[in-house]
Parts: C-alpha cells; structure tokens; sequence
C-alpha cells in the first residue's frame, strides 16, 4: 500500500484484503434497498430488490469476478444482463444508472474496507498516526464532502467511525494515512478539528447518506452487528437512537419503539395486539456498563427476541423474552405499564443470560 501519497481512484487497485471483504458477505434476498442497513452491509451482500438466493449469489460472483480480476463496468453489465435473463428477474431504475451503482458501490466499499484493514495494523498505524479525507474530484460534489478534502484527524477520531468513505451513492472519495513528519511538512502543528457530524431533528450524521453511517473495515473486522442476519432500516433507526441517547440528545422520556406485541403476546400480557414494546433514553443510559448493550444489539435483538424467543415469568412475576441468537442465550426483561385505557410495555433491560441462570429465575430447563 502505497504511504503518505496519493491514493488514485478507489477502483484502480485491487488487493487481498478487499476481497477478503467481499468474500466474507453471505448473499442475502431482499424486497427493498431498506431491507440492509449501516454496518449489516459489512456481512450481507444485496441487490435491491434481488429476492432469491440464486440470483443475488450470481451477482455476488459478477462483483467478485471485477474485485479479482479487474474486469470493467461494460464486462459486469454483459453479466448482469445474463443474470437479469436466466432469472427473469424484473428491476426498478434504468439499466445504465443500476449497473453502475450496483458496481461501483460494491467495489468501493470493498476497497474501503482493505485500505481499512492495511492502515489499521499496527506497525502502520505507529508510524502513520493520522489519516487524511480526500475529495474524489467529481464534477458535481456534494458540498459536505468537498468541505473534509484534504483535512487530516487522528486515526482513532470518532469521526471514521460513520463517515469513513465511501458516505453515500457515486461517492468516490478516499482516505490515506499520514505520518507525523509529512504532517509537520504540511505546516500543521498537528491534526485537523473533526466536525461535529449531530444535526438536529435527525439521527443521520452530517455529510453521510442514509445506511453508509458506518466504518466498512471497521464493521467487517470487529464484526460489530450481532449475528450474519441482515439489519433493516428500522433496526439502524433503533442503533441511531440509542447512539444518541447515549450522547444526551434525547432527554429523559424520550423513547423509540423495538417491537410489538403479536396475539401469543398480547394475550399473556393482557393487551392489545400490536401494543408496542418502548426503549427508553433513560434505560439506554443506565445500562452503559453492560456490554451487550451496544447500539447495535438494542437494534436488532429486542425485535428478534419478541419474534423467536419465548415469553416466561419468573420466580418475582416478572417477564421476559428469552431466547438464542446466533448460538448465545439472552435475556429482555419487560414491564407492563396500565393505566385507564393506556397500555404499555417498556423493554427494561437486556442483556446475556446462561441456561443455569434460566434455571435460578425461572425454574424451568432451557431447551434450544
């Protein structure tokens, strides 16, 4: 990897580690572009739209055929138009604007995630502490990205957190890393101010399109989204949420719903089908110091556990849902809130559990 330098265009240059990337996704069906989210797109490979196995598995071997063999947009077009025929499948946009987005987001992506993973070993991050937004130059740029060219944050900035690039569709930019000595030949005493990315009355961070607020690399290799299921547009809007509780942008009382009673549910709870099951601002903050409860796991696991889990009271009457998810046990105590006509279940906390500790609260043997 080429050091304090230009990077070129992101899809110039193939290496192992952005094919690792890619190869590691599961092929994943989906309805709608909402159906994938943030960092789940670290793990699952998706067409909008592509809703077989079959033929999302096809495309993910066009992308990778590009990724490893430097075959061009014109050449994935010829595949994707072969795949579209043998599956007869009917998609939405126009063919020149689908292909290139298909293409060009999935190898970016990829070779983010590798330059990711290059800059982030230790013996280069040691040398070369900072890194460097660079604006790819496009004859329409969006303004935001335009304004971080050439600005330079410590490795470790939360800011790389959710706008490592690529930030959005057709984004080209890159980042590379720098070294105290190239810093202090630029003129810089030391790095740049990362901006402050919150804006109000939205959880999407500044300069960053909806489901690209998330480090590639970083997802990929710290395996930060629970379990290889894909995460939709609603379970990132619970991550979002949590995220910014945690920050205090969200007061006291504030709150988002996780999921919703079905008949078993509300039938046991004694309320109404449908009845939300809420996330308080306050519950997040009061949980920090355990360490399943990371935004990504309010977002995907409350849902989940009301789904597929099983509903139990315990020795003090108190419920739960409990329930395994990608081979661990977990436990996401409930109360029930009424009052008049007003029903409400409020999720109370989350966390791990063991089949021992089902037993103690419980008093039942649990069976997978």
């Amino acid at each position: 990897m080429a050091l304090d330098g230009a990077a070129g265009d992101a899809l110039d240059l193939p290496f192992n580690e952005a094919i690792a990337f890619f190869r590691d996704k599961v092929s994943t069906p989906t309805k709608s572009w909402r159906d994938v989210w943030d960092a789940a797109h670290s793990k699952m490979f998706m067409v909008a739209g592509a809703n077989s196995v079959a033929i999302v598995d096809d495309f993910k071997a066009a992308i990778a055929k590009a990724l490893e063999q430097g075959t061009t947009l014109e050449d994935f077009r010829k595949d994707f138009d072969r795949i579209v025929k043998t599956h007869g499948w009917s998609y939405k946009g126009e063919r020149g604007w689908r292909t290139r987005t298909i293409f060009e987001t999935n190898l970016r992506t990829a070779y983010a995630a590798g330059r990711y993973a290059q800059m982030t070993e230790p013996d280069t991050l040691a040398t070369h502490p900072y890194w460097q937004y660079n604006h790819s130059g496009s004859l329409h740029p969006r303004l935001q990205h335009k304004a971080w060219d050439k600005k330079i944050y410590p490795a470790d900035d939360p800011f790389w957190t959710v706008a490592y690039p690529p930030n959005g569709f057709g984004c080209g930019c890159f980042v590379i890393p720098i070294s105290g000595a190239r810093l202090r030949r630029m003129g810089k005493s030391g790095p740049d101010r990362a901006p402050d990315l919150d804006q109000l009355g939205t959880d999407q961070p500044l300069g960053v399109d909806p489901s690209f607020a998330y480090n590639p690399g970083m997802a990929w290799l710290q395996k930060t989204a629970p379990g290889p299921k894909a995460v939709s547009a609603d379970e990132a809007n619970i991550a979002a949420f949590v995220r910014s509780s945690l920050k205090g942008k969200w007061p006291d009382g504030a709150w988002t719903p996780v999921a919703t009673a079905d008949k078993v549910t509300a039938k046991t709870l004694e309320v109404s089908v449908g009845t939300e099951i809420r996330l308080s601002a306050d519950t997040i903050r009061s949980h920090v110091k355990h360490t399943i409860a990371t935004p990504d796991a309010y977002g995907v696991l409350p849902k989940r556990l009301a789904e597929h889990g099983r509903l139990m009271k315990d020795k003090q009457g108190r419920w739960a849902f409990v329930g395994d998810y990608d081979g661990k046990l977990y436990h996401a105590a409930l109360k029930v809130v009424k009052k008049g006509d007003r029903q409400e279940i409020w999720l109370s906390s989350l966390r791990r559990t063991e089949r021992r500790d089902i037993v103690k609260k419980f008093g039942i043997e649990w069976k997978y």
